[in-house]
Order: structure tokens, then C-alpha cells, then sequence
């Protein structure tokens, strides 16, 4: 594998009939084409090309060569063109569904990133809470947030949010901060939903189970962060949406070492055996920028990584 690339070269050469016409074709200086191929008859230990004055040709260990590379060659550069094609030809709308709180964070990065690589494709984005229902619609996808209510969907597990506890500086200079969780019932909490109960999980593997009385109760996340970084109280909610606010100091961490709980996260789909080109992209895509831009918001499970459960 590793000479693959010498033997394309090697190909081109023979097929434009010289090193001058094949460098010119491959854009590459004529020294560096005929460097290349020499290098990889030295690294095979055999004559591909018998070079004279006047022409060039094969010698019999390098007709063999090509007749077998040749069309292998041929058919890559061809899958290549159609793929390309294909890229260059997808449009077409995307209806989408994704709960308020990731698709104002992470998630609209993705889905911005992926209009731009593919102009003529639409987004249509529905941004709710209430996303159960939003499973028997005729959404292409749908973010699910937490345990899937029904084990035949077709779905493809993207990781799992991860949540912490945190407060104004503001207020933990008047209330100061808790050093362990049983301290937590002196303190004003936020609570907001789905987070009822606390579970958290100590980095050690320790738990402690809390079921706080809310100063503020709320059903939305930015509501109880706001009165979060107002001075309100301590709000656990996932780590990647306060990222920004840790960063410009609105907010601290509080009990850091305590994982204040997660969620798994899913894209939820129909069958992609006939599903369009640009759906099936689209999935594949995000799936990448899950990967490849929150590493360190996520944990995976390395097995469970681009399975598809049905």
C-alpha cells in the first residue's frame, strides 16, 4: 500500500506515452514523475520501464504491471469523479428536529458547516423540547436526548451529555463554596428540567443522590442559567452549554471532581437503505463533527462508536 501512489504515477507515464507529457498532465516537475518511478523500481527490484533516446517502453515485469493496474487505476479515478460529481450535484431540503438547548450550541455549528460545503442543500430545523412526538412525524432526523422510548427506531448513538454543577461568583463569595454534596441542602439551588434528581457521580466512582427544594424551578435551560449567573443559586446543567460563560468567568464550576450526571444522545432516523443521498451524507457528516469537535464535552463508548442499533 504504502507504493500506491508510485504505481498511479507509474500508470499516468505509461498511458501519456512519456515523463514530459505525464508531468505535464499531473502538474509536477519531469525530474521529480522520473525520481519517483525510479525510486519505486529500486523498491521492487525490477525494470518497469526500458527509457531510450527516442521512446519508452515496458519492459515484461512492467507490462504485467500495468495490464493488472491499469483498470484498478482507472476505476478509483472514476468512483472519485462520480463521488465528486455526486457532491457537487446534492440539493434538496433536510427536514430536521433537535431539542432547543444543543441546537443553539454544538449542533448548529454542524449543520451551518454542512450548508456551506453543499450549497443546494435546504435545512429545515425545528427546535423543541418536546421531541417524543416528533419520532412519528415525517422528520428526516431527530436529536434525542436521553433513553429512546422505543428500541426499534432506527438510531445511531452519538455519545452522551455530560452535566456539572455550577454558580455565579457572586454568590458563591456570599454563600461560599460546597466542598462535598451533603453540604449542597445549604445552598440555593436552580433546578431545571429533566433534572428532578440529582445523581452525581464522583470521579473516584462514588454516587450521592440528591433530590433538591428549588429556589427556582424552571422547564428552560437558558431561564435557569440566566438566574444562574444572576447570583440565584447552583444549576446543573450540561457542561457544553456554559462553556462560554466558564470562559467569561460569569460562571464557576462548583463540587468540579462530581460529574452532576449525563444523557445519552441520539440521531434518530427511518431506514436509510432508500433514503436519499443528501440524508445519508448529512448523517454521516455529523457523526464527524461529533467525533472531531467535542472530544473533550463527551465520553464515547469506543464500542458503541458508528453502530447503528435497530
Amino acid at each position: 500500500m504504502k507504493h500506491l501512489d508510485a504505481f498511479y504515477l507509474f500508470v499516468k507515464v505509461v498511458q501519456q506515452g512519456g515523463f514530459s507529457h505525464a508531468a505535464a498532465q499531473l502538474g509536477m516537475p519531469t525530474a521529480t514523475l522520473s525520481r519517483r518511478v525510479s525510486a519505486l523500481e529500486q523498491a521492487l527490484g525490477c525494470k518497469l520501464l526500458s527509457r531510450t533516446t527516442r521512446k519508452l517502453q515496458l519492459t515484461e515485469e512492467g507490462r504485467r504491471y500495468f495490464e493488472r493496474l491499469n483498470p484498478l487505476l482507472t476505476e478509483m479515478e472514476q468512483v472519485t469523479g462520480d463521488i465528486q460529481g455526486q457532491s457537487q450535484r446534492m440539493s434538496g431540503l433536510i427536514k430536521l428536529a433537535a431539542p432547543i438547548a444543543i441546537s443553539n450550541t454544538f449542533l448548529i455549528d454542524g449543520i451551518t458547516e454542512f450548508c456551506l460545503r453543499y450549497p443546494a442543500i435546504r435545512i429545515d430545523l425545528l427546535q423543541s423540547n418536546d421531541y417524543t412526538s416528533l419520532l412519528d412525524t415525517d422528520l428526516d432526523v431527530v436529536f434525542f436526548s436521553g433513553e429512546l422510548p422505543d428500541s426499534s427506531l432506527h438510531a445511531r448513538r452519538l455519545g452522551e451529555i455530560l452535566y456539572g454543577l455550577y454558580a455565579a461568583p457572586t454568590y458563591l463569595r456570599q454563600r461560599g463554596m460546597p466542598q462535598s454534596p451533603e453540604e449542597l441542602d445549604q445552598h440555593h439551588i436552580v433546578q431545571c428540567w429533566p433534572h428532578r434528581n440529582w445523581q452525581l457521580t464522583h470521579q473516584d466512582g462514588r454516587r450521592f443522590h440528591l433530590k433538591p427544594v428549588a429556589r427556582l424551578s424552571v422547564n428552560q435551560m437558558q431561564s435557569a442559567v440566566k438566574a444562574a449567573i444572576q447570583g440565584l443559586g447552583i444549576v446543573n446543567v450540561p457542561r457544553h452549554y456554559v462553556a462560554h460563560h466558564v470562559e467569561a468567568g460569569l460562571l464557576r464550576p462548583v463540587l468540579s471532581s462530581w460529574l452532576g450526571g449525563k444523557r445519552p444522545f441520539h440521531m434518530v432516523y427511518h431506514s436509510r437503505e432508500l433514503a436519499p443521498v443528501r440524508l445519508n451524507t448529512f448523517i454521516e457528516f455529523i457523526d464527524r463533527h461529533m467525533r472531531e469537535r467535542l472530544a473533550s464535552t463527551w465520553v464515547r463508548n469506543r464500542q458503541e462508536k458508528n453502530e447503528e442499533e435497530e
